[in-house]
């Protein structure tokens, strides 16, 4: 058998600054410096400009002035984003609702009550987890990384600290009905509700990021 390895340092570091751009770790117009990152990963600045040309080839970072700055997506783009998500989710919800086993869809229902529970520090990663699981349960590999590649802007705690508790509540209630969906094995229904669920998230993170400029 082959000997698992770990992946390339340059990967890695790739995947963990993607991670914080698209979440907002990583702040829009941040100042990304090859000397501060290579030592808060701790690795050499060989693989951390590596990584930064990868983000720049993904739209996530831009060069301003010989530095690197962390991309602000304008209310335009943030749209299209969500639009090429709702369209994606929507499909892979579909095919989940087909193929997912008995368990996957009772994990799913799992995390869909995880996230109407959750506090504020936890909602983000509750609503990830749920989400993920969904698109876990399509079936269709490469389906998944098209949805990772599109997540150019992320739900992250910024917006969900401008949710209302009425937003908040029907954000629940559309969980409840998508795990209905699921439940019920009505694949046109678990399509529609995810795509309406994205849309809507999309408004909602317009208006706060339109607040917050």
């Amino acid at each position: 058998m082959k000997e698992a390895t770990a992946p390339p340092l340059g990967s890695t570091a790739y995947q963990r600054l993607r991670w914080d751009i698209v979440h907002g770790v990583l702040r829009p117009n941040e100042a990304l410096i090859e000397g501060e990152l290579s030592e808060r990963l701790g690795i050499s600045r060989t693989p951390v400009r590596e990584s930064l040309q990868r983000l720049a080839d993904d739209g996530l970072i831009v060069m301003r002035r010989r530095r690197w700055y962390v991309y602000e997506h304008t209310a335009e783009e943030i749209k299209e984003i969500y639009e090429i998500r709702a369209a994606q989710e929507g499909f892979a919800a579909r095919l989940a609702c087909q193929r997912a086993t008995d368990e996957q869809i009772a994990e799913i229902a799992a995390a869909a009550a995880e996230v109407d529970r959750s506090g504020a520090d936890d909602w983000v990663a509750a609503n990830d987890d749920f989400h993920e699981l969904i698109n876990a349960a399509c079936g269709n590999r490469r389906l998944v990384e098209l949805i990772g590649k599109s997540r150019l802007f992320h739900f992250n705690r910024r917006l969900a600290n401008g949710y209302s508790p009425d937003q908040r509540a029907r954000s629940a209630a559309q969980h409840r009905a998508i795990v209905a969906a699921f439940t019920a094995r009505d694949p046109a229904a678990a399509e529609a509700l995810v795509r309406e669920h994205v849309l809507d998230a999309a408004d909602i993170a317009a208006r706060i990021i339109g607040l917050v400029r």
